[in-house]
């Protein structure tokens, strides 16, 4: 599949916020300042949910009018949004100082990996063959002006 910088799929935004939320949370595993951890964290929390409520909406939605392979599909990966969702919420109530923060961070990267992968190998497949690219870059515009819309105070 061809994509141009001008008119990017689907794939390609959720490929780039992958990439974007992955280098978040690498700032943040390495952060030592308590106050910049705290930012860290707000910004990572806020990006996620954008990016979650997003493919919600939009991407997944695909699945929810296909066959039970794909609505198993979306199943799980609302499954996963779900598990770090309730990880947010525990990093939510710590301090970047707590005892347990680190790990928490390093669980809750190990869980945004695990559903990059999972969307990036199972999902794109499975959406590359309902939608040809004129659909994939219309998409990637609804997605956009989701996201947009979503309010980062919404997103706690």
């Amino acid at each position: 599949m061809i994509e141009s910088a001008q008119d990017p799929t689907i794939y390609q935004v959720i490929r780039d916020q992958h990439r974007a939320i992955a280098e978040q949370l690498d700032a943040l595993s390495r952060e030592q300042d308590v106050a910049r951890g705290q930012q860290l964290f707000a910004e990572v929390r806020d990006a996620l949910e954008r990016h979650a409520r997003a493919e919600e909406a939009v991407f997944y939605d695909i699945f929810a009018r296909g066959d039970a392979e794909g609505k198993a599909l979306a199943k799980d990966a609302e499954r996963d949004h779900s598990q770090v969702r309730q990880q947010l919420a525990e990093l939510e109530a710590m301090r970047a100082d707590d005892a347990e923060w680190g790990a928490k961070i390093e669980a809750l990267t190990r869980s945004v990996t695990e559903h990059v992968e999972f969307e990036e190998d199972k999902l794109f497949a499975a959406v590359e063959e309902l939608l040809d690219d004129d659909q994939a870059r219309t998409l990637a515009e609804t997605f956009e002006a989701l996201q947009s819309r979503v309010e980062p105070e919404a997103a706690a």
